[in-house]
């Protein structure tokens, strides 16, 4: 009984991680906004940002990494693009400043058809939102085709196969349950390498991984240039 009254709390979690939606969305993606803190900030250390530099985060979500970034880039300018209108307004809320200022954008949108000429970005970034992209491979292509020449692309999950293999208690009983029902629910777990290869095949060259196996479930971050 007790099974059954907390499964449809859970579902609807789950089913905002995709899409946050309603005042649901709203709660979760601030609860990821929050989560995901750390995992940003590492990210965004890797990605080496520039100050004149124009960034483009895909997923954005609640908009706390635009807000990292845009502080890295502060000459330059920071979008972010998210398929839920109520992480829009919540990553604009949180970039008000930024919004006002003309230094920051939020966007409707997908990551199989951004909404950004070619060639516009010096980086492309997303962070714990490539499990969602429903086609991969297009998505990866979009963000080839909005890089400059010499643009760099960065892919960060917080849930990899490169997750430790001697796991603390938590990581054994929590991490494996949450990653078999996430394959379950057609979410791949890919590895650094399978990161690393997949964009090769998108064009990206000097591809590399790096990553925190002890952090969370696996954390990684591939990365190529154009």
């Amino acid at each position: 009984m007790i099974g059954t009254l907390l499964k449809k709390p859970l579902e609807l979690v789950e089913t905002n991680f995709r899409q946050p939606a309603g005042s649901a969305g709203q709660l979760v993606g601030h609860l990821m906004t929050l989560q995901h803190r750390s995992l940003t900030v590492w990210a965004i250390e890797h990605m080496d940002v520039r100050r004149s530099q124009r960034v483009l985060d895909v997923g954005c979500g609640g908009g706390m990494a635009v807000k990292l970034l845009s502080q890295r880039a502060s000459r330059g300018f920071v979008a972010g693009v998210d398929y839920s209108m109520d992480m829009v307004s919540q990553a604009v809320r949180r970039n008000v400043e930024g919004v006002a200022r003309r230094r920051v954008e939020v966007r409707y949108g997908d990551s199989a058809a951004l909404p950004y000429e070619d060639a516009s970005f010096d980086q492309v970034c997303a962070i714990e939102t490539f499990y969602f992209w429903p086609d991969p491979m297009q998505g990866l292509a979009e963000a080839y085709r909005v890089l400059r020449p010499g643009g760099q692309v960065s892919i960060t999950l917080e849930m990899s196969r490169e997750a430790d293999t001697d796991p603390s208690l938590v990581q054994r009983y929590f991490g494996r349950r949450f990653t078999e029902r996430s394959e379950r629910d057609g979410l791949h777990i890919l590895s650094g390498a399978e990161l690393a290869e997949m964009l090769g095949k998108a064009g990206f060259r000097e591809t590399r991984f790096v990553a925190e196996p002890r952090r969370s479930l696996g954390w990684v971050c591939a990365l190529g240039r154009k």
